[in-house]
């Protein structure tokens, strides 16, 4: 093959998911050379690690010819400090965040703006991230989680936590998680407030207390108390249902009346990473019809963003397309971030279970 100028390498590296199997950069055989480089990611824990090794590895590899690729379970403020400690030597290429995660991630000069990749003309402007530094690969929808079996009445409003029949029976999650800022955005709005004035949820906060019996770190630590009968209506993310549900708990999520929520995931190509190239691969493969075609069904059920993925069964509840998913309520993370530490540290102070 005849040598590309500098200049063109990066663009003929990317034009092209699988550009990485045929292109010799090293004189060595093509495969071979693939086979030699590694690709240092991170997922989330539990179901999302599953997820990954299951659809996405296998298509990056087969994309790439890259074998060693090394997936590293944290969430997502882990994942900040880990990077902040080691900014020019950073432990990963390739990161996944969600919402919360990535304005301190943006404020720490941590990612890298993506180059053209061949499947982001299929992802929506609102699920792409400001400066082009990143892709929503993944959307989560909240709502009302609650135990079928105990609560025979779907409840239709955040308001339904108040009711005196739940006391002891409500699960909450703790701010500083990605869940409990943005449902906490959707209670100020449901009050009169905003970004920056969650008073209103606050005072609401102090009303839903006593029916309160457990506050989770996680949404997977609230999941797991929704699943093991420790509280019985909580806020839900929709893929901590689908694991619950393919466990063939009794568990359903609710629609309130203000409307479903939603966080993207999204992935970032870490600034001074050894392998850019790979991290631009193993995105585009990220945001792919095929890969997300498989993480939208069961057990996954993880929203799509690529508008060319149909809705798979278990996620009509939600929405008949990508597209719907758009108008979901979604918190201004630009303005709740700098006043994020603020909040936790009142909500630390303020809010304990069974006051």
């Amino acid at each position: 093959m005849p040598k590309l100028p500098v200049s063109n390498v990066r663009r003929h590296l990317l034009g092209s998911a699988g550009a990485l199997t045929v292109l010799n950069l090293s004189g060595a055989a093509p495969r071979a050379f693939a086979q030699s480089r590694s690709l240092a990611a991170s997922t989330f824990p539990g179901a999302w690690e599953t997820a990954h090794r299951a659809a996405l590895l296998p298509a990056v590899q087969k994309a790439t010819g890259v074998k060693d690729i090394t997936l590293t379970p944290l969430l997502p403020l882990e994942k900040i400090s880990r990077l902040v400690a080691s900014k020019s030597n950073p432990a990963f290429d390739v990161i996944i965040m969600d919402d919360g995660g990535f304005v301190p991630g943006l404020n720490n000069d941590l990612f890298d703006p993506l180059p053209p990749l061949a499947n982001l003309k299929d992802i929506p402007k609102r699920f792409q991230f400001v400066k082009n530094l990143g892709v929503g690969v993944s959307l989560q929808v909240f709502g009302i989680g609650y135990n079928t079996e105990r609560i025979k009445t779907p409840p239709t409003s955040w308001n339904d936590l108040l009711r005196p029949e739940y006391k002891g029976r409500v699960g909450l999650v703790q701010i500083g998680s990605t869940l409990g800022g943005a449902w906490m955005v959707e209670i100020a709005r449901m009050n009169g407030g905003s970004e920056e004035n969650m008073d209103p949820a606050f005072a609401w906060l102090k009303k839903v207390m006593p029916n309160v019996s457990a506050i989770a770190p996680s949404p997977g630590a609230l999941s797991t108390l929704l699943g093991q009968g420790q509280v019985d209506i909580t806020v839900l993310y929709s893929n901590n249902l689908a694991d619950l549900q393919g466990k063939g708990l009794p568990i359903a999520l609710a629609r309130p009346d203000s409307g479903w929520g939603v966080v993207r995931s999204g992935m970032h190509i870490i600034r001074n990473g050894r392998n850019p190239d790979l991290a631009a691969a193993y995105i585009n493969e990220a945001i792919s019809v095929d890969v997300q075609r498989a993480l939208a069904e069961m057990p996954y059920a993880l929203i799509p963003t690529n508008t060319r993925v149909p809705m798979s069964r278990p996620l009509l509840q939600y929405a008949k397309s990508v597209a719907d998913v758009e108008s979901f309520n979604q918190p201004d993370w630009v303005r709740y971030s700098p006043l994020r530490q603020g909040y936790i540290d009142r909500f630390n102070r303020e809010v304990k279970a069974g006051a």
